[in-house]
């Protein structure tokens, strides 16, 4: 077994938005010490981009590390509204996720899709009178 240092992009602190933590795990490889962490609690399971990064660490450090998580409010929490009550995260912490602008359809493209379905209507009703 190997230790590792697993970066990931925790939730609950507003809609878009997320805090870095630090996960320290036992495993084989990194990828396995990825999924393993991408399964925890707090981790944005929808994104994929939600690993930051995974370092292979020595025992000491990972010994540290897993006593910096005992002692962190964050993930000694058990939901947000407890998380808001003891102020466990920091505001400066918090990052906005980037998403592209979605792009915008066109209004006139919209009036003709629109006017094609009616004219289609139109002659189907018509066919449908003369058969």
């Amino acid at each position: 077994m190997k230790y590792y240092k697993v970066k990931a992009k925790c939730g609950h602190v507003r809609r878009g938005k997320y805090i870095l933590m630090d996960f320290y795990v036992k495993a084989e490889s990194g990828k396995d010490a990825a999924s393993i962490v991408r399964q925890k609690p707090r981790v944005k399971h929808d994104w994929k981009d939600a690993i930051e990064s995974v370092d292979e660490i020595c025992e000491v450090e990972y010994l540290n590390g897993k006593a910096q998580m005992r002692t962190n409010l964050y993930f000694a929490v058990t939901n947000s509204s407890e998380q808001r009550r003891v102020n466990a995260i920091d505001d400066e912490a918090v990052v906005s996720r980037e998403v592209p602008e979605l792009r915008k359809r066109d209004k006139d493209s919209l009036y003709f899709l629109k006017m094609n379905k009616i004219i289609k209507k139109d002659l189907k009703a018509r066919l449908a009178e003369v058969i």
